[in-house]
């Protein structure tokens, strides 16, 4: 099912790409539910025709400490896991105005990495993660998809993944629901998928 889906993404992308101009197209949903897997086949159906580059948020994520994260709900925990603001600042609008653009990913365990990522301002650019159709940052996009996935099994998917401890993954799951809900992320985007 998600191959028919994937191929009739890929084509319109392909309908409005314009040659040397960049395309965005948003991956969303809540951690766990298969962003990632489902952006990894869009890049290999696009790489076809035009230049795949996959900017994936978790490079942008903040952990909270456990009394931030008691003090952080809703909005504010939002923005503690998650600037979009700077995002948009200084990843999306240079891209978007022709502008190459770098940045060093932030490992969730690790912190700053000394590596630095550049993405081009042309092609075809797939914003994988939670947050990726926020509304400020929907002027800018071209496509959006949310894969949407039954809670206990992004859980477990979520569980499952290396780490020092999964005490974060309650106020996570929160804060994400609180998000989507806010913002109406499923019924805004132009494909819901289901993950499971």
């Amino acid at each position: 099912m998600w191959l028919e889906k994937i191929q009739h993404i890929a084509t319109l992308a392909r309908l409005r790409y314009q040659p040397g101009q960049l395309l965005i197209i948003s991956i969303d949903g809540c951690g766990g539910a298969g962003k990632t897997t489902f952006c990894q086949a869009l890049a290999l159906e696009i790489e076809s025709w035009a230049h795949p580059q996959v900017l994936k948020l978790d490079d942008f994520y903040h952990p909270l400490t456990p009394t931030q994260r008691k003090k952080l709900q809703q909005r504010q925990a939002c923005e503690g896991y998650f600037n979009v603001t700077e995002f948009k600042k200084n990843i999306l609008n240079p891209l978007t105005n022709g502008v190459k653009v770098g940045y060093k990913p932030y490992d969730w365990l690790g912190g700053e990495s000394n590596q630095t990522l550049e993405l081009l301002p042309f092609g075809v650019l797939l914003i994988d993660g939670v947050y990726a159709f926020s509304e400020p940052l929907r002027d800018m996009i071209q496509l959006s998809i949310f894969v949407d996935t039954p809670e206990q099994l992004r859980k477990q998917r979520l569980l499952a993944r290396p780490q020092l401890d999964t005490d974060w993954v309650d106020h996570w799951q929160t804060t994400e629901s609180w998000h989507h809900q806010q913002q109406q992320t499923v019924s805004a985007t132009d494909f819901v998928l289901l993950g499971s």
